[in-house]
């Protein structure tokens, strides 16, 4: 068999899968580890020579001085995919080129682990990648272009709750009936599938998916629980009006940070609200969270937060960056009340999957959860009595679109 791979390039992890001595394995991108996180740090000594992974994101956490920068696949589909950034003073380079050069990274890892070039590869993409913008700026075709300019020569794409189904497909039973819910950090994407043993094949009944995922109730959850604290929400103590939000807004979107919290622009404007507010002081302080650069490491404890409650009731929540949150007590409760819209949105879609494919919720035999978001007890709660009929199917969450990616390649090869 040549030699095939299957990438799931995701908002918040990537993996690489291959075939190799009668086995599919996952490659080791960092370490041991079978996932590297999709973030990247440019160390200003250093700045042609970017660092990927839990390696960046502790560089930059322990006091590294350099541009860190995370969940860059939301770039495609956006004007920002040819726009440059200011790394330091004098070097600049387009996002662009922070994801070819991310995934060339992962691809020379694949093959230095294989000891071959690749000669064919299966790219995940979410559900609604192509209808974020049309034509050459369309997202599908911001990643062909990144594909090519990586080097792969032979390439195709799945969407990826697709290939989630792809990778169950052996435990499934024929002429039934699966919903796949690919729960992620960027999107949450939606398929039907009616299994056929007989022709060894799955009849894609329906896709949906929404542009909504475990980093927007991560930017959910900072402001309606965090930002207050720094200011969100204070008054205009002149027009007696709530001041601009745009600012907290970009803190809490980690693609905003790195595009637009640290300019000139975001800079003057605190500045004013400082001036205009008639308790400054919370303003200040997020005036110093800017100036310091430190809103990736105040959005990544509040994301732990998030993790953390999925496992406990409450906890106790402490950061340097927001002075009065000593010992402020979280609930899992108060997480899941400033979630709940976007969770309402997640299930409607998921609901309109079922509707394009002419089914009732009640006739699915199997619910199919994969992606990091889903593992939130809350949520696969909320997805088991929407499909209450389901068997639910929970194993290999993390790694079955990339898995299931790989059985596509070794499929189409054949």
């Amino acid at each position: 068999m040549n030699n095939v791979c299957g990438l799931d390039f995701g908002t918040s992890n990537t993996i690489s899968t291959i075939y190799k001595d009668g086995k599919d394995i996952m490659v080791p991108l960092e370490k041991n580890n079978k996932s590297l996180p999709s973030c990247v740090f440019f160390p200003f000594n250093e700045i042609e020579n970017p660092i990927y992974g839990d390696i960046a994101t502790n560089t930059y956490i322990n006091n590294g001085y350099g541009r860190y920068m995370k969940s860059f696949k939301r770039i495609l589909g956006t004007t920002f995919f040819e726009q440059r950034t200011v790394l330091r003073p004098g070097y600049n380079i387009s996002f662009q080129d922070i994801i070819i050069n991310y995934i060339k990274y992962v691809k020379n890892k694949t093959e230095k682990f294989t000891a071959k070039e690749t000669d064919y590869v299966v790219i995940g993409k979410p559900v609604r990648l192509s209808e974020n913008s049309s034509g050459a700026n369309s997202g599908i075709a911001q990643l062909e272009a990144i594909i090519k300019k990586v080097g792969y020569k032979n390439y195709s794409f799945l969407e990826e709750p697709i290939a989630a189904a792809y990778y169950h497909k052996k435990n499934l039973k024929d002429k039934s009936l699966a919903i796949v819910a690919d729960l992620g950090g960027g999107t949450c994407d939606f398929t039907i599938v009616e299994v056929n043993k007989g022709e060894n094949e799955l009849n894609i009944l329906s896709t949906s998916g929404i542009s909504l995922g475990g980093t927007d109730l991560d930017s959910q959850f900072a402001l309606k629980v965090f930002f207050p604290e720094l200011g969100y929400n204070s008054i205009d103590k002149f027009k007696g009006i709530t001041l601009p939000s745009t600012p907290y807004r970009d803190a809490a979107d980690w693609n905003k940070i790195t595009t637009s919290l640290y300019s000139k622009k975001t800079e003057m404007l605190v500045r004013k609200m400082v001036a205009n507010s008639k308790y400054p002081e919370k303003i200040i302080q997020f005036q110093k969270l800017i100036n310091d650069k430190n809103a990736h490491s105040l959005l990544g404890e509040i994301e732990n937060t998030k993790i953390k409650l999925s496992e406990k009731e409450s906890l106790y929540f402490n950061s340097n960056f927001i002075p009065n949150t000593v010992d402020l007590s979280i609930t899992k409760s108060i997480l899941e009340d400033s979630i709940e819209n976007s969770i309402q949105k997640i299930l409607n879609t998921a609901s309109e999957c079922c509707k394009q494919a002419g089914v009732n919720k009640t006739g699915i035999d199997y619910l199919i959860l994969t992606g990091g978001t889903s593992k939130m007890p809350f949520i696969k709660e909320l997805f088991k009595n929407t499909f209450s009929n389901a068997k639910l199917i929970e194993n290999n969450a993390m790694d079955s679109v990339a898995l299931g990616l790989l059985e596509k390649a070794k499929k189409d090869i054949r």
